[in-house]
């Protein structure tokens, strides 16, 4: 009896070990499955997100197929009326294109061929080209506008006072004036010419020269140290006569008649 009571005993507890070990595994493979359940539940918003995102993604592609089915359809369409529009013309006796369309279809024409890359490049290059054109005769004409400055520096100096006629002006109201800087001008070596009064007042003194002869005018401001000049007015140059710069004396050097 004793042993039978300890085989049974025996057999119960091999029993309830495998049961306990059956349970701790049905145990964590329950808590694996909860885990994951929780882990999916809490990323359903991204789950919905992306589906939603993949769903517009579509429902855009789509649209852009059938907005490219619909313009295929269109211009398919339009080609159809424009050969039938022309069968109608050719069989008036009428030119396929009217004018419009010709111009039209030369500006496509033109507007593809400009978009050629090589032809892009050769507009560029052109540009390129006449850009330095422009810049090569601005530069030039500054060099020679500085060889004609220097030029007339150089006739400037190689000019002999003996060889300026001068003629002299009285531009104020005080007698004798023309004389006394006539007087002047001769002691600096010029030739003078006409001696006489101005129709005008002058403030300032000046020396005025007729075309082409500015040089002689410079020299002839330096020697009696006036420092205005200015082309010579038709009144001055139809006193003047012959002589090609004229001195007319202001108010500013009247004190020399006293």
């Amino acid at each position: 009896m004793i042993h039978a009571v300890e085989q049974i005993g025996a057999f119960a507890g091999l029993a309830a070990f495998l049961g306990l070990a059956v349970l701790a595994l049905l145990s964590f493979a329950h808590g694996r499955d909860i885990r994951r359940l929780r882990e999916w539940a809490g990323s359903a918003p991204e789950r919905d997100a992306e589906r939603k995102e993949a769903t517009s993604a579509i429902a855009a592609q789509r649209a852009e197929e059938l907005r490219q089915l619909e313009e295929a359809r269109t211009a398919e369409h339009e080609a159809v009326e424009s050969r039938e529009l022309r069968r109608q013309r050719r069989e008036e006796g009428l030119p396929e294109l009217t004018r419009g369309e010709r111009f039209r279809e030369s500006l496509s024409k033109l507007g593809e061929t400009l978009s050629q890359p090589l032809v892009l490049g050769a507009i560029f290059l052109v540009c390129v080209l006449i850009a330095a054109g422009v810049v090569y005769a601005v530069t030039s004409g500054g060099g020679e506008g500085a060889k004609g400055n220097q030029g007339t520096t150089s006739t400037a100096k190689s000019l002999k006072p003996s060889e300026v006629e001068v003629a002299v002006l009285n531009g104020t109201s005080v007698a004798g004036l023309a004389a006394t800087f006539g007087e002047k001008i001769e002691g600096k070596g010029f030739e003078t010419g006409p001696v006489t009064n101005s129709s005008e007042t002058y403030e300032k003194s000046v020396v005025m020269f007729k075309p082409g002869h500015e040089p002689e005018a410079k020299l002839v401001a330096k020697r009696i140290s006036i420092p205005k000049l200015e082309p010579m007015s038709s009144e001055i140059s139809e006193v003047a006569g012959k002589a090609k710069v004229a001195v007319v004396v202001g108010e500013d050097n009247a004190e020399a008649a006293e």
